[in-house]
Parts: C-alpha cells; sequence; structure tokens
C-alpha cells in the first residue's frame, strides 16, 4: 500500500493530542515532535521507533482506547516518513512554523521548540553526526539550529543572539541548512556541499531548558 501523507485534519489530531491531558507534562508538542524527527530523518543511522517514541512521550500516555493508541502512533510514523520523503525532494523543505524567535527568554517561539527538539534528535545520535572527515561542516551548518534552540552558552552563540540582524539573518538560513545537512549526512561523497567553514560551532551542549510545551 501506497503511503499517504498526513492530512490537515490528521495533524490537527496528532498537534492536539500532544497538547492534551493524556500525555505527560514534558511529552514534546507538535513542532518539537517535527523537529526531534527531522534530526532523527538526516542522520545516517537509523534509529527504531521502539527508541524515539518514548523520548517524545516522556512517559506512557493514557490513551483512550486502543483504537486511539493505535491511530496516535500510526500518524507519527507517518510523520517521519513524510519527513524524510520531504528532505528527499528537491522542492525544498518546509519549517512548521514562523521563523522568529521569542519577544522574550520566558517566551519561546515555536521555532525555538522546533530547533530544540531537532537538537535532541542530534544529541540522541550524536556520534553519527560527528565524524572526523565531517564534524568542521556539521557543526558549521548546525549553527543557525543552536542559535534558535536556546540551548547552549557558546561564545559565538551569544555574540550572534545578541544582536537581532544577525539572529535573523542566522535563523532565515534553517530551511536551506537542512537541506545541506541532508546532502553531506545521507548522499554520496560527490554530491556532498562542503562550504568553507565562517564559524567554528563548539556544540558546547547544555542540559536543555525552556523547552516547554506552549
Amino acid at each position: 500500500m501506497a503511503h499517504q501523507p498526513l492530512d490537515d485534519l490528521e495533524l490537527e489530531t496528532l498537534e492536539s493530542f500532544l497538547e492534551s491531558d493524556q500525555v505527560h507534562e514534558e511529552c514534546q508538542n507538535f513542532v518539537m515532535t517535527h523537529g526531534f524527527l527531522t534530526a532523527l530523518s538526516i542522520c545516517p543511522v537509523s534509529t527504531a521507533e521502539e527508541k524515539w517514541l518514548p523520548v517524545i512521550f516522556e512517559d506512557t500516555p493514557k490513551f483512550e482506547n486502543e483504537k486511539q493508541e493505535k491511530q496516535i502512533l500510526q500518524y507519527l510514523s507517518r510523520l517521519f516518513i513524510d519527513i524524510q520523503k520531504e528532505l528527499e525532494s528537491e522542492d525544498g523543505f518546509m519549517i512548521p512554523c514562523e521563523l522568529e524567535m521569542g519577544q522574550s527568554p520566558e517566551e519561546l517561539s515555536e521555532l525555538q521548540e522546533w530547533a530544540s527538539g531537532f537538537m535532541e534528535g542530534v544529541f540522541m545520535t550524536e556520534s553519527a553526526w560527528f565524524e572526523s572527515e565531517k564534524e568542521e561542516v556539521v557543526a558549521e551548518l548546525l549553527l543557525p539550529i543552536m542559535v534558535a534552540s536556546d540551548l547552549f552558552d557558546d561564545e559565538e552563540v551569544i555574540e550572534i543572539r545578541a544582536s537581532e540582524k544577525l539572529t535573523n539573518s542566522c535563523i532565515a538560513q534553517i530551511p536551506d541548512v537542512l537541506t545541506d545537512l541532508f546532502l553531506v549526512l545521507r548522499t554520496e561523497p560527490e554530491k556532498r556541499p562542503f562550504p568553507k567553514p565562517q564559524h567554528r560551532a563548539q556544540g558546547n551542549k547544555n542540559k536543555k531548558k525552556g523547552a516547554k510545551k506552549s
């Protein structure tokens, strides 16, 4: 049976469930889940569903019945495939939120939540992202997502975040960065774009902060 992308009603159902009282308070919301699954889709090493589902949910949801459980798990599996197919296409990748930062440190934008979810996917599969020959270019490409995620206190990230102009310029690159990361990590060497790094993202990871459900 051919894969059927999630339609608007199915996406709305999934989004509502991930925001409901049926899930743990630290469960990823929809945009965080999308970012998390995007990172796992880019990673060259596959992660089994039984490993990534618990990361999304944090704890077993209180499903109403077996029918709802089957539905939600199927929607998440299909979302994962949708993201993979979009990355493989030549149409460009769409982030499911506006490319903008929150107005205050206490109020994260959806982009910041998406980027936090993405970086959680990177942390989960870190060794596969930073092979010796790719480490520098991958770190360079990850910089805009690191800036958006609000998880890092690297000097370079702090410097960019101190300037609204630099921050906006940086986060505007994220859709193109995702395509480049996919090409670097998932395609043959002769097809990989290896840009000359202008920055050096050290990947100094702090404990996740502020990644709360909206």
